[in-house]
């Protein structure tokens, strides 16, 4: 599954058969889609309109993220919403269905959702890093059906930055770890133990520009992926990170440099530890294999699997399909201009069956 961005804010649900290699019906190595209108403008037979939902904040929707393949979860500025697909079938254009469950930063009207986002997925938790400099960790265990609750506050919160520049860009967190890490516009990468409320690690100016994306191996427990807007991709082993101050220079296992420009989403494979995948501003997705590679090398070139350029636009975001069944299917988004505003371009791999997930912000229907 796969998400896209698009600024009237809709959640599309689109049904999309991907044909095995050597099929009849196999368009190539990469379909793509425009979701511009209701109905979809499409540049193949096998993917077709499911469902849309008209988001409560329509001037500012900022991610969504699968939990289960019947509820996604998104984020505006003033809540987190948590939807169940299967009670918000849209059958008129007004309609507008109800989240099944709200979540806020604190019972006032001035905490501020930020972009990072996460979830996990089995746990039922939802992490977000706030405006205001907060982790924030919401358990939807809480949640009571039936409650007059207005909206769900967060289990466990930690100041992460004091200064009101340095935002929380991304956030990730895994189903066996009690860790959360981030990253910051300072470039700092950090670490918080939301079991004992504690910061694990602060690595300061881990990279020098801005620390756009982190991803924790599902595999292996002290791996970390992280990159920033100078296009440079950092792998760390969480057990060597240190504070850095001043004088000292953080120490990852392995730099990759291959990307001309900001790298706005890294992703390690559900399904191989070795293997991640990573999108930028220079139109391009790699995917990289990290066996074998030595560490502390960075020769710009090693490691680099494949590397996508079919997008004409900046690369936004990529996923993996969880399936192991799917384990060569990935997406990844670009924006794209029309007549329509600003709407999104999805592209994936031909080489099974999958629901996608669609954002359409600006759509004109």
């Amino acid at each position: 599954m796969a998400l896209t961005m698009t600024s009237e804010a809709y959640l599309s649900i689109l049904e999309c058969q991907l044909y095995p290699e050597g099929s009849p019906l196999n368009y190539g190595l990469v379909n793509s889609i425009q979701s511009v209108k209701r109905t979809s403008v499409k540049h193949c037979d096998n993917i077709n309109f499911y469902q849309r939902i008209l988001h409560h904040e329509i001037d500012s929707l900022q991610q969504a993220r699968l939990l289960t393949s019947q509820k996604v979860v998104t984020s505006g500025k003033q809540f987190i919403y948590v939807w169940d697909l299967k009670n918000t079938l849209v059958r008129s254009e007004n309609e507008r269905p109800a989240a099944q469950i709200k979540l806020a930063l604190d019972d006032s009207s001035s905490s501020i959702i930020g972009p990072a986002l996460c979830v996990a997925k089995n746990k039922q938790i939802v992490v977000n890093g706030a405006e205001n400099g907060y982790l924030a960790l919401w358990n939807l265990a809480d949640y009571q059906t039936g409650s007059n609750q207005r909206a769900l506050m967060p289990r466990n919160k930690n100041k992460i930055t004091e200064d009101p520049t340095n935002k929380i860009l991304s956030c990730d967190c895994k189903e066996d770890s009690t860790n959360i890490s981030c990253t910051s516009s300072r470039g700092n990468v950090i670490i918080w133990d939301y079991r004992t409320n504690k910061i694990a690690q602060n690595v300061e100016k881990a990279h020098k520009a801005a620390a756009m994306s982190c991803h924790m191996n599902p595999h292996k427990e002290h791996y970390l992926l992280t990159s920033s807007a100078d296009g440079i991709i950092e792998w760390w082993d969480t057990r060597k990170m240190k504070n850095v101050f001043k004088n000292s220079e953080p120490s990852p296992l392995s730099t990759f440099k291959q990307h001309q420009s900001s790298v706005n989403k890294v992703s390690w494979s559900p399904h191989n530890n070795e293997l991640f995948a990573s999108c930028s501003d220079d139109c391009s997705v790699i995917i990289w294999n990290t066996e074998g590679i030595n560490k502390n090398n960075n020769d710009k070139q090693e490691g680099a699997k494949f590397k996508h350029t079919g997008h004409r636009q900046k690369v936004l975001d990529i996923a993996w399909h969880p399936d192991p069944e799917f384990s060569k299917t990935i997406a990844s988004v670009s924006p794209f201009v029309s007549h329509h505003g600003v709407s999104g371009l999805l592209q994936g791999s031909i080489n099974r069956s999958i629901r996608v997930v669609l954002i359409n912000k600006k759509a004109r229907f």
